[in-house]
């Protein structure tokens, strides 16, 4: 099969090349006389127009396309060859089906070297890219205004916050000081009537004092858990003796561990286990594992409090013979408010909050908290703590 040659004609190459330029890039051009009257247009040209024109050649340019209205000094100047060109972008057409369209005019002179020939303008369809600007420019509005809406929103709940931290502040002072009053005298009144008191008082004497410690270790993990929240917990840390500490939690526990019969074991060593501490939080953090720890034993069980020095760490250790986790309880137990399936159904009263502290307050101490546990063999809680902090440089 032999292919006729190409006409290789300038003017029609020339003449096809626009044609080609004009259907890929959706272009429409038209010839300008140095009056501002159309010569010659493309035959896609009229289709851009906003009102339609039986007569187009000889038509002002102005008469055709209003965007020119009041750019005819500016056209004019191109003609004297005092501008070099115009252009207007984004221009928005409704056109005949409805659509809107956004067209780019450019107007520069038809031959450089003699621009008093005449004017070429040549029209860019940029409705995709326009309509996407257009997009764009709404979707950054309106996130804007969301923004606005999250500011306004985040200063209330900041000030919600304030006056929630306030309420709490204000309650742990007025709850604490009457159950330190209660639990004081009662402790007193176990310590006078020690050996005379009736069986049945001293129950009811004993109860009072675990259910006024049981109110204070919760409102002390409201307090913590909104300095938790609010990123405000500070430490104050001094060189302490870990030992003290946790004889301290003990003998406040030991009335909770006699009350359901439960063994509670010290095993320490005879030198000091000396660390850098915040003693009242290192309080709260042996308080509530081995408050959990009684907790969750059954009566007459055991519950172990072990601490030990490797290292440049000091390992601490509470154990029990109680109901024991299963693996999925135990990547679970950290978690704020969570509670196991068994303690709910047990009835078992807790708030979900000790072992969520624990874990927050040992990692403020640059420390690690873990638990070994299986169904009915018990659990051990394994908290290591450095004895210095790691200072970052």
């Amino acid at each position: 099969m032999t292919l006729s040659p190409i006409d290789r004609d300038p003017i029609v190459l020339a003449a096809r090349a626009a044609q080609a330029i004009s259907a890929t890039y959706q272009m429409a051009y038209a010839q300008l006389a140095p009056n501002l009257t159309l010569v010659q247009y493309s035959s896609n040209f009229p289709a851009l127009l906003p009102d339609p024109v039986q007569e187009i050649i000889g038509q002002p340019i102005t008469d055709l396309l209003w965007e020119f209205v009041g750019s005819e000094d500016i056209l004019n100047d191109i003609v004297q060859g005092r501008q070099a060109s115009h252009r207007m972008e984004y221009i928005n057409r409704e056109l005949a089906d409805g659509t809107t369209a956004y067209l780019n005019f450019q107007v520069l002179p038809l031959e450089a070297n003699d621009p008093g020939r005449g004017l070429l303008l040549v029209v860019e369809n940029e409705t995709g890219y326009g309509r996407l600007q257009q997009t764009l420019v709404q979707d950054r509005n309106e996130l804007r205004l969301v923004k606005d809406q999250l500011t306004v929103a985040n200063e209330e709940l900041k000030r919600l916050s304030r006056l929630k931290s306030l309420f709490l502040s204000m309650a742990a002072h007025d709850l604490r000081t009457p159950l330190t009053a209660i639990s004081g005298y009662a402790s007193l009144i176990l310590e006078i009537l020690s050996k005379d008191i009736n069986p049945s008082i001293r129950n009811y004497l004993t109860i009072i004092t675990h259910q006024s410690d049981r109110l204070n270790g919760i409102i002390g993990d409201f307090l913590d858990l909104d300095q938790l929240e609010e990123g405000r917990l500070t430490l104050e840390p001094e060189p302490l003796d870990l030992r003290e500490v946790i004889k301290e939690v003990t003998q406040v526990m030991q009335i909770n561990a006699d009350s359901r019969e439960i063994s509670l074991e010290i095993v320490l060593p005879y030198q000091p286990l000396t660390l850098w501490a915040d003693r009242g939080k290192l309080y709260r953090i042996i308080y509530n594992l081995v408050g959990n720890a009684i907790k969750y034993t059954p009566r007459q069980g055991r519950v172990t409090v072990q601490a030990t020095s490797e290292g440049d760490q000091i390992v601490l250790r509470i154990a029990d013979n109680g109901r024991g986790l299963t693996e999925e309880q135990m990547a679970n137990l950290f978690q704020i408010y969570y509670r196991t399936e068994d303690a709910r159904q047990s009835k078992t009263q807790g708030t979900g909050l000790g072992l969520y502290i624990v874990k927050m307050l040992v990692e403020a101490h640059q420390g690690q908290i873990s638990v070994a546990s299986q169904p009915e063999q018990g659990s051990v809680f394994t908290a290591i703590l450095p004895r210095q902090p790691v200072i970052d440089a």
